[in-house]
């Protein structure tokens, strides 16, 4: 398993606090992601939330963290997110700021960056940070739209069915062999006990189900699949 602890991810126009559920979906913008480890990811968020020249400096929106609760590749493992309106924003920010060459020393003690991405969405998704399940598929180039249009359809029939929940699908750019032909997919609810009713319901065969297994016919992998709990840390405006 490829490493996947922190992450800088470069949003669109989502720069509204996390906790504002009236943050509208968009497919604007883009990620950039850095991994990277930590031995103390609290200690290391801590001293995020005590340092936001890091995110000033690369011109980020907003920026917050996702620390893995199960399936973890090691210990520690979590992601650090930022937020930008565009790719063109998003490929200058690791000029601004690179967490390699960090002279941060209050930071570098506490993580080991290991690569960095770009990450594209390809379906609108809203900015509401909470508990979530991320999994890193393999869909051939020729089937991707398809399954992207099956996501959607799973995301309006799972809050059709009454969930707070949002889903995406995050295309990788510039990740090198790590990333290479994968697909993130991310769904998103307000807390543990939300995702787990979901997935109660799903298993109990929820008409939610359907779409969810007629776009995951398409996948001929699947890389990774984790639980991360998410919170925002930083906000420009």
């Amino acid at each position: 398993m490829k490493y996947l602890i922190l992450s800088l991810l470069a949003f669109s126009s989502l720069a509204a606090q996390a906790d504002d559920h009236a943050n509208v979906a968009t497919s604007d913008g883009a990620f950039i992601t850095m991994m990277a480890q930590s031995d103390d990811p609290m200690a290391y968020i801590d001293a995020l939330k005590s340092n936001t020249a890091v995110f000033e400096a690369s011109g980020t929106d907003a920026a917050g963290y996702c620390l893995t609760r199960s399936g973890h590749d090691h210990p520690g493992q979590m992601f650090i997110w930022n937020a930008f309106s565009s790719l063109e924003l998003a490929m200058q920010a690791p000029l601004k700021y690179d967490p390699m060459l960090s002279p941060e020393q209050a930071l570098t003690e506490l993580r080991t960056v290991k690569y960095g991405v770009t990450w594209k969405p390809l379906k609108p998704f809203k900015l509401d940070p909470g508990y979530e399940r991320m999994l890193r598929v393999e869909v051939p180039g020729q089937h991707v739209a398809k399954f992207v249009a099956g996501i959607a359809a799973v995301e309006q029939a799972v809050q059709s069915a009454g969930h707070d929940m949002n889903l995406g699908v995050f295309e990788g750019i510039g990740g090198g062999k790590h990333e290479a032909n994968i697909l993130h997919v991310r769904a998103v609810a307000q807390d543990a006990a939300s995702l787990g009713k979901v997935l109660d319901e799903y298993y109990a065969g929820a008409s939610f189900g359907a779409p969810w297994n007629e776009a995951f016919a398409l996948v001929t992998g699947v890389r990774s699949d984790y639980m991360q709990e998410c919170a925002q840390l930083y906000s420009a405006q």
